[in-house]
């Protein structure tokens, strides 16, 4: 079969994003529940693993001088609570480290850079409310007002938090990373919450150790930009005889579709198409018999 200057286009496209259990897995894996008691008085708060070897950034209002700590990954159960190790800092910032004493690898989470553009972009808080009756944790939305710290050192957002919340982790909305940790909330003379803030973790990730995210927090555009810089030639094309182009682009975070195909099909096997190998995009194809026929891609992000 014969096909030349073949153009295809895309009438519609199921979005499949993410769902609520890959999202709980991130969380529940770094999210921790803290108990700090000093002079017999307990503190309750929440922390968020930020290395391998269980390193748990969280408020320094939730660990008060000479206290012991406990905390569990991803519930809020003192029965099951492990004994944590309050590391020191000197840093004049509302942020304290503590380590778990249990040495064994532990999953983490890394640190967002953060750009002007991301203003209004949206955020995802865990946390455990004082409250809470189930010991799971409680989940929060909003959008960053700011990205630049105020005076304060903070950056502010409109995403709500509750008591036994301090400490912790405000993720990015596709979970990449922490844009930081609860801090607490400014008030007005009026009593009205006037914003909520968060300690950057970028501002301050050399001091404590962390670990920038391995994946974008965020993407400045909705569309994948695959034009080369030095020829402007778009570089998300497949002709027949190409190995396989990984589009860089995971399932969970985007999707990726052929945009147009075009050239000769010479055999009714020949084809160009996206698919995915374990969960990532690429753009291939067969040629059973020397066809010239060619693709492009694009990819667009959820977030």
């Amino acid at each position: 079969m014969t096909m030349q200057g073949f153009r295809c286009a895309v009438i519609a496209l199921a979005i499949a994003l993410p769902g609520p259990g890959a999202m709980a897995d991130v969380v529940d894996e770094t999210t921790v529940y803290l108990e700090c008691t000093a002079g017999g008085v307990t503190h309750r708060g929440t922390g968020v693993v930020v290395s391998p070897k269980g390193l748990v950034l969280t408020a320094q209002h939730v660990v008060p001088k000479d206290a012991a700590c406990v905390g569990s990954i991803g519930l809020a159960d003192p029965n099951t609570a492990s004994r944590m190790i309050v590391r020191p800092t000197n840093l004049p910032v509302d942020a304290a480290l503590l380590q778990f004493a249990r040495q064994q690898p532990y999953a983490f989470a890394g640190y967002c850079d953060l750009e002007d553009w991301m203003v209004r972009r949206k955020i995802f808080v865990a946390g455990f409310p004082g409250n809470t009756e189930t010991g799971a944790p409680s989940y929060r939305e909003g959008v960053l007002s700011t990205v630049l710290p105020n005076a304060a050192g903070l950056l502010e957002t409109d995403g709500q938090t509750v008591a036994g919340m301090s400490g912790g982790p405000v993720f990015s909305n596709n979970l990449a990373g922490i844009v930081g940790i609860v801090i607490g909330a400014k008030f007005d003379s009026l009593g009205t919450v006037s914003f909520y803030g968060i300690l950057p973790a970028s501002a301050y990730a050399q001091a404590f150790g962390l670990t920038p995210s391995a994946k974008p927090c965020y993407h400045q555009h909705r569309e994948v930009d695959f034009t080369d810089p030095r020829t402007g030639t778009w570089t998300a094309t497949w002709k027949a005889g190409d190995p396989p182009l990984p589009l860089g682009v995971h399932e969970d975070e985007g999707l990726c579709f052929l945009a147009g195909v075009g050239g000769l099909f010479n055999d009714a096997e020949d084809t160009a198409r996206v698919d995915r190998v374990d969960g990532q995009y690429r753009l291939t194809g067969n040629n059973r018999s020397g066809g010239s026929h060619s693709a492009v891609a694009r990819c667009i992000w959820f977030e």
